[in-house]
């Protein structure tokens, strides 16, 4: 239910709107300070405004089902009232909170780890995404927040999501977001990945429906090639699990399983084909002089090179090399 403001409520966001600058600040020391007991914390909160990590306190707070009147509206719910858009908006406000380097470190220091992948599992499938997402972008290019993510031991829930029938595309792209997020300049989350057969999974997501998730993992393929200290065991590691030969085959339209829900999508999509040969180029590269693609795999990659330049409008620019770095790759494969 809703209630209007109070009137000394309205009369103290009147005074605040209406302050001289700088008197909020030096009011507020004073309150810290205990110099004005005749303003508690409450005062200074909407005098100062809250936090960040009180704001994602109170979005976890809603997600786990109790309210909190985050708009200072005035509206009081019980906590059996708040609807699943009241969660699904705290989820987008904590995901845009974690952007911040320091807002994401603050999840540990504050226990909201656990809460937050604890919905990873969630029978709400909308909440599932929203989960990935959050996790995500906390640990996005932030070793800390990795580390602290890793010590949950949340990469088999994220594998059986990605592997999930029942994860909407939308969930599963989500679930690849975190997944590469995790994995990127990780190298015990690299190791942890490879213990748990991921590359099985990401061989599964060459093949799946979703031509979003597809591209998405040849992107990552390419990422986790360029970051590798050791190309050649990785390359190796993608051929025992299929992953390699799924995503020669997938750029070939001879060969490549059909997307869309029914299988009636059969062209390769050109973002998708860039970003599968921006990988063998990569692994070409990395392995120069080691244990690189067999003669058999430089064969097909031969074909599927001869198909590409073949294609009208298509530039070795598309896949993000000079023309040197072209040529160079293609005597690679001679």
């Amino acid at each position: 239910m809703s209630r209007s403001l109070d009137p000394s409520q309205a009369l103290l966001r009147w005074g605040i709107e209406n302050a001289a600058p700088g008197t909020l600040t030096e009011t507020a020391e004073q309150v810290k300070a205990g110099k004005r007991p005749d303003l508690n914390t409450d005062i200074l909160k909407a005098m100062m405004g809250q936090s960040d990590a009180d704001r994602m306190k109170e979005c976890v707070m809603v997600i786990e089902g109790q309210w909190v009147d985050r708009d200072g509206s005035g509206e009081v719910k019980n906590n059996s009232d708040i609807t699943d858009e009241d969660r699904y908006r705290a989820w987008e406000d904590l995901e845009m909170l974690v952007e911040e380097l320091d807002n994401a470190n603050d999840l540990q220091n504050m226990g909201l780890w656990q809460p937050i992948v604890k919905h990873l599992t969630d029978a709400d499938d909308e909440v599932v995404k929203h989960a990935c997402w959050v996790c995500g972008t906390a640990v996005q290019n932030n070793p800390k927040s990795q580390q602290a993510f890793l010590a949950l031991d949340p990469l088999p829930t994220v594998q059986s999501i990605l592997a999930s029938t029942d994860a909407s595309h939308e969930t599963r792209a989500k679930a690849m977001y975190c997944l590469s997020s995790t994995l990127k300049h990780s190298e015990p989350a690299v190791q942890r990945f490879d213990e748990l057969g991921g590359w099985q999974t990401l061989t599964q997501t060459l093949q799946d429906p979703s031509l979003k998730l597809r591209t998405k993992t040849a992107f990552l393929l390419s990422q986790l090639m360029n970051q590798s200290q050791s190309p050649s065991s990785l390359l190796s590691s993608l051929r025992s699990a299929a992953t390699l030969p799924t995503l020669i085959d997938s750029l070939s339209p001879s060969t490549a399983v059909p997307t869309g829900s029914s299988g009636e999508q059969e062209a390769i999509d050109p973002d998708f084909r860039d970003k599968g040969l921006r990988f063998l180029a990569n692994a070409v590269e990395s392995t120069k002089g080691a244990d690189g693609l067999s003669a058999e795999e430089k064969t097909k990659v031969q074909a599927v090179v001869r198909e590409f330049e073949q294609v009208e409008g298509w530039s070795f620019e598309d896949v993000g090399l000079a023309q040197d770095e072209w040529e160079s790759f293609k005597r690679a494969l001679a």
